[in-house]
C-alpha cells in the first residue's frame, strides 16, 4: 500500500513538472510572438488591411485664341467609366448580361460572358468608355458583384481642327505626336498616393489620421497663339486648293509678321484625334510643316520681290525681257517654263514663278549684276 502511494506521488510530481514545462514553453512562445516579434506581425497585419492607391492627376487642357481676347478649348477631359465584376458575387448572370447589352451596347468587352462565369477570378472587365449616363443607369440596378471605375478620356471638340498640331493621348494615357507628346510632362501633371484601410473588396473604408495621402498635382493648361478662326479658314482653303490642283497633300503656315506668332498651322490629309485608332496610315499623325524638309526657293523669290518694292527699285508694273534662262557665274538659272515669254511684269514674275525674274530684280540691286552690293542690299 505504501509502495502504491509512492508511485502515485511520483506520477503526480511528473505531471506537475510536465505541465509546468509546457506552460513555460507557452509563456516563452507568447513572449516571443507578442514582444520580440510584435513589430513584424503588426507590419504583416497592416499589409493585409491597408492598400496603396494612386490618385490620378487631371491632364491640362489646351486652348486656342478665339479673336483678340477670347479663348476656345481645343482639348478637354471627359469622365468615362469601366464596368467590372467579381464573378464570385454575381448572383444572376443572365440579368447582368441583359442589362449590359441594353445599357453598354458597343462599349462591351468581347467574350465578357465567359468572364462572368469564371469564379476563380476576382476582377473581370465587362465594358469600357461608358459615359456618365450609362454609368448612372448601371448604378440604379444595384446588381450584386458589379462595380464602376472612373477615369478620364481626352476629347477634341473641334474634331480634325489642328489635329497634327495637337496630337492625341493613347489608351495608356501618354501623349502621342504634336503638343500632347511634346508637352506631355507639363500636361500630365503628377499622380498622388493614398494609403487607407480597405474592406474585403479593396474599397477604402475611411480617409482619416491613419491614412497617408499625397495630393495629385494636376497638369498645366496651355494657351496657343493659334487662332481657331484663322485655323478653320486655312484648313478650308487648303482643302479647296488641293481639290483644284488635284494634289495629294499640302501644308500651310500663317504667321503674324509683327510678332512672329503662329496663327495657323495646317496639313492635309489629316485625321480626327477622337478616332486616332482608326488611322492606318501613321504618316497622317506627322506635322509636316515642321517635320518635312522644305525647299525655300519660291519663298526667297517673294522676299526678293518684297525687297525690290520696299526699296523702290521696282514697281508691280516694272518689266524685263524674259528669255527663259540667265547665266550667273558658272550656273545657268532657268524657269520651269523654259520657252521665252518676252516682256513680262513683276506681277507676272510672281504669278508664273519665274526664277529669271527674281534674278533680274537682284541684279538691279547691284547696278545690273549679282554682286556684293546686291547681296548686302537684299540682306538689309
Amino acid at each position: 500500500m505504501e509502495r502504491l502511494t509512492r508511485t502515485n506521488s511520483s506520477r503526480t510530481r511528473f505531471l506537475i513538472i510536465l505541465m509546468g514545462m509546457l506552460g513555460a514553453i507557452f509563456v516563452v512562445r507568447l513572449f516571443y510572438l507578442q514582444i520580440v516579434q510584435h513589430d513584424y506581425y503588426i507590419s504583416e497585419a497592416t499589409k493585409e488591411h491597408i492598400t496603396k492607391f494612386t490618385i490620378p492627376a487631371k491632364r491640362g487642357l489646351i486652348y486656342a485664341r478665339d479673336g483678340k481676347s477670347e479663348f476656345a478649348p481645343l482639348v478637354l477631359n471627359e469622365p468615362v467609366f469601366t464596368a467590372y465584376a467579381d464573378p464570385r458575387y454575381v448572383k444572376d448572370i443572365e440579368k447582368v448580361k441583359t442589362m449590359l447589352h441594353r445599357v453598354a451596347g458597343g462599349n462591351l468587352v468581347s467574350k465578357f460572358e465567359d468572364g462572368l462565369k469564371d469564379t476563380s477570378r476576382q476582377y473581370v472587365v465587362l465594358a469600357r468608355n461608358l459615359n456618365k449616363q450609362q454609368a448612372e443607369l448601371l448604378k440604379k440596378e444595384k446588381l450584386s458583384g458589379l462595380g464602376l471605375q472612373e477615369a478620364e478620356k481626352r476629347v477634341y471638340p473641334e474634331n480634325q481642327l489642328g489635329a497634327q498640331v495637337l496630337g492625341f493621348v493613347n489608351g495608356e494615357g501618354r501623349g502621342q505626336y504634336g503638343l500632347e507628346e511634346g508637352m506631355d510632362l507639363q500636361l500630365s501633371g503628377t499622380a498622388g498616393t493614398l494609403k487607407a484601410v480597405t474592406d474585403v473588396y479593396g474599397i477604402p473604408l475611411s480617409v482619416g489620421a491613419d491614412s497617408v495621402q499625397t495630393p495629385a498635382q494636376n497638369g498645366r493648361n496651355v494657351v496657343l497663339s493659334i487662332d481657331r478662326n484663322v485655323q478653320n479658314k486655312v484648313e478650308q482653303a487648303l482643302k479647296h486648293g488641293l481639290e483644284k490642283s488635284k494634289a495629294t497633300k499640302g501644308s500651310v503656315l500663317v504667321m503674324d509678321p509683327n510678332t512672329g506668332q503662329i496663327l495657323a498651322m495646317a496639313n492635309l490629309p489629316t485625321f480626327n484625334p477622337n478616332e486616332y485608332d482608326k488611322v492606318s496610315d501613321y504618316t497622317m499623325f506627322q506635322n509636316r510643316v515642321i517635320s518635312d524638309p522644305y525647299e525655300p526657293g519660291s519663298v526667297i523669290k517673294a522676299l526678293t520681290m518684297a525687297a525690290g518694292l520696299d526699296s523702290g527699285t521696282i514697281e508691280p508694273g516694272t518689266t524685263y525681257n524674259n528669255t527663259g534662262r540667265v547665266q550667273i557665274d558658272d550656273a545657268t538659272i532657268t524657269n520651269v517654263l523654259t520657252s521665252p515669254r518676252g516682256t513680262v511684269t513683276m506681277t507676272q514674275v510672281l504669278e508664273y514663278s519665274f526664277n529669271t525674274g527674281a534674278v533680274w530684280v537682284l541684279q538691279q540691286f547691284g547696278g545690273g549684276a549679282v554682286n556684293a552690293k546686291a547681296k548686302e542690299k537684299l540682306y538689309d
